[in-house]
């Protein structure tokens, strides 16, 4: 990975309007998520699980029978910060949990070779406890004391000798290994962190400020593993690291959170893409980020932006806490399941483990937090004007946002694990699942499913062959090299791209245009147009052939499917025919999509009408709430294709449908709202 270091921030343009935009807004009401809650939040999930911890301290897992993973020491951070806040009951059990988890790192018997993950969850505990248990602080130390980095920790060079190798697992530990330089429990200094960070992480950093993890030649990317190693980074700024990287990561670090801020959903969720998506620990880690700049931006006399990063951190409390059960556990992924059945887990989630990481995040936002309730809330990017965004680096998303909703559109060609097309729909006020939330998958990767079948099912242009056979762009194309969803997909690889042609946002509406090309059968070029407004959005698909053409390579229809959301593992969707009058279209949808002018993306949303015509449509009830698809292009037929009834996906399970019509363009709106 050629590292360029970038001063200027890539979407810069994009944060400038909405900082101006932040200028003419006023403050939210007052916000609900008080100090209070949160503790209380977080109570919950200790209580529960203190349940499962044994006489020497160590936190069991109830579906294994046994201690995985860096539980144990998530566990004594989160309990730790409970002490400290008053929770003197928990002063015993948090104590032992430490103990257990520094014998464990010392030892080099962390559970399921984990230890890069324990220093700073050990750290962070100890600095909440030492002055509590002054007897036992002393063992502590000696413990701590005896560490050598390369020795105890997998993934080092002295151990790999590989650079590609020392992705998030490294700065995660680099983070607990300057806290306890920090604590003087260690004669070493910081110049090997410098050369760790300097060689292996800054490099990863897009002019976004997003990490791109992975190996460095091939990085896959996962927006869960820039988040969470932008949090373990942010952690070892605020423990004072001012070693030879600070300043460059500072600023990385700096416009990360503008970025994560910028895609965040309208609903409180961080981006899809990648392993370990729709995790509750993507928006823990969000939350820390989040506080983090709010309390910065406060000092800094930016008070509305700080309000904006505030009302951002009260959004991923929020949506981490719907899915907190009577019982205190979280379902870890969102959906219903029950956990034992392990649907949309990656073959590396654990159910205590990623409960507990999750509350020990949340801990570290409370303990960095204590400003937050100063701070007046203000309007995120996702609730205040519109917004077209492309990322940079293999990151391979583009997002758009009017007042209210957010679209997230994948656009890699060749990746199964991220198979291109609309993944997800948020609206605020709607339940996350409706839109759907996500994608299926080509191929699942990480990913196991207690239940549907595996097949990439998202919304994406479809075209029918010659012989009558359909195909869709979700296909994709096929790379030199087999996938493999731990190494990563070059983006080049296969001769496949998508480009962002012409973008247009006013206050309340966002138009652009993609255009897909690569080895697509009989299909030079697709050409996607998007429209949308809060409440509806309106697409368009076009075909451009291929020329010159293969005997029996004609296209012979055009195509559009339609990922609807099933179920969550505990609800059931309605999906149902329905039929409504519509006013007959005129020049703006017979107009060629690929004749692409700033005139085409200025037309009016709906033209007059001019004859009304009945028009059959999907409907999609959920939990209260509906999705309508209605065909704009006229004589369309709707399908439900047999090899599409039972898709799975990490929410749960998609249905597909898919509009076909004759001819090469094809028109369809989606209407979001309440129950009606």
């Amino acid at each position: 990975m050629e590292h360029v270091y970038a001063q200027r921030y890539g979407w810069e343009k994009a944060m400038e309007d909405y900082c101006s935009q932040l200028e003419e807004t006023h403050p939210l009401e007052a916000s609900d998520w008080d100090h209070t809650r949160r503790i209380r939040l977080l109570s919950r999930m200790i209580d529960h699980y203190r349940q499962y911890q044994t006489e020497t301290g160590e936190i069991t897992d109830p579906y294994s029978g046994a201690e995985r993973y860096y539980s144990t020491p998530s566990y004594a951070m989160a309990a730790a910060l409970l002490v400290q806040q008053g929770r003197e009951d928990l002063l015993s059990s948090a104590s032992s949990a430490l103990t257990s988890s520094i014998d464990s790192l010392v030892g080099h018997q962390a559970p399921d070779q984990h230890p890069d993950f324990f220093p700073v969850m050990i750290m962070g505990a100890y600095r909440l406890l030492h002055r509590l248990v002054p007897q036992q602080a002393v063992y502590w130390q000696e413990q701590l004391s005896r560490i050598v980095p390369e020795e105890a920790y997998v993934f080092t060079m002295s151990k790999m000798n590989n650079p590609n190798r020392m992705i998030n697992w490294n700065a995660i530990m680099l983070s607990g290994e300057y806290m306890r330089h920090a604590e003087g429990l260690t004669n070493q200094g910081t110049d090997w962190m410098d050369t760790y960070l300097q060689n292996y992480h800054l490099p990863r950093f897009t002019s976004l400020g997003l990490y791109q993890d992975g190996p460095m030649n091939l990085p896959n990317c996962p927006f869960a593993y820039d988040v969470v190693t932008r949090y373990h980074l942010t952690l070892m700024m605020l423990s004072g690291y001012d070693g030879q990287a600070a300043e460059e990561l500072r600023r990385h670090l700096q416009h990360g959170a503008m970025s994560s801020l910028l895609s965040l959903s309208p609903l409180g969720e961080m981006p899809i893409r990648g392993r370990s998506s729709q995790h509750q620990w993507n928006e823990a880690a969000a939350t820390l980020i989040f506080t983090v700049q709010a309390i910065q931006s406060h000092r800094q006399g930016q008070l509305k932006l700080a309000g904006a990063y505030r009302h951002a951190a009260d959004l991923t409390w929020q949506a981490i806490e719907q899915w907190q059960t009577p019982e205190g556990w979280l379902h870890i992924v969102r959906n219903y399941y029950p956990p034992e059945e392990r649907h949309g887990y990656e073959v590396y989630t654990n159910h205590t483990c990623y409960n507990l990481w999750t509350a020990a995040a949340l801990a570290y936002s409370i303990q960095y937090g204590e400003e937050l309730e100063q701070i007046a809330p203000y309007p995120v990017p996702a609730e205040l004007g519109s917004r077209v965004l492309k990322t940079d680096g293999w990151f391979q998303t583009l997002f758009s946002t009017v007042p209210g909703q957010q679209l997230v559109i994948h656009t890699a060609l060749n990746d199964p694990y991220n198979i291109p097309g609309m993944a997800r729909i948020h609206h605020s006020g709607l339940p996350g699942l409706i839109g759907p939330s996500a994608a299926g998958y080509r191929d699942q990767g990480f990913t196991r499913f207690a239940e549907g079948d595996v097949f990439p099912l998202a919304y994406t242009p479809a075209w029918q062959a010659s012989d009558g056979h359909w195909h869709h762009l979700a296909e994709g194309i096929a790379g030199a090299e087999p996938f493999n969803c731990d190494v990563g997909v070059d983006p080049a690889d296969g001769g496949g791209c998508c480009t962002l042609l012409e973008d247009d946002c006013t206050g309340t509406s966002s138009r652009f245009v993609l255009r897909w090309e690569g080895p697509l059968g009989a299909i030079g070029s697709i050409l996607a147009k998007y429209e949308q407004v809060p409440g509806t959005i309106r697409v368009t698909y076009e075909l451009e052939e291929r020329e010159p053409l293969e005997q029996g390579d004609d296209i012979m229809g055009i195509g559009a499917w339609l990922p609807l959301f099933m179920s969550d593992g505990q609800h059931l969707s309605d999906i149902e025919p329905f039929f409504l009058e519509l006013p007959e279209r005129g020049q703006e949808w017979s107009g060629k999509v690929n004749t692409i002018t700033s005139q085409l993306l200025q037309s009016p949303s709906i033209p007059p009408a001019d004859v009304a015509v009945r028009r059959q449509g999907i409907r999609v009830g959920y939990r209260g709430s509906r999705l309508e698809i209605i065909p704009l292009t006229p004589d369309v037929h709707i399908a439900f294709p047999e090899e599409a009834s039972f898709v799975a996906c990490r929410n749960g399970l998609l249905r597909g449908a898919r509009l076909e019509a004759s001819g090469k363009q094809l028109a369809f709106e989606i209407r979001l709202g309440g129950k009606g």
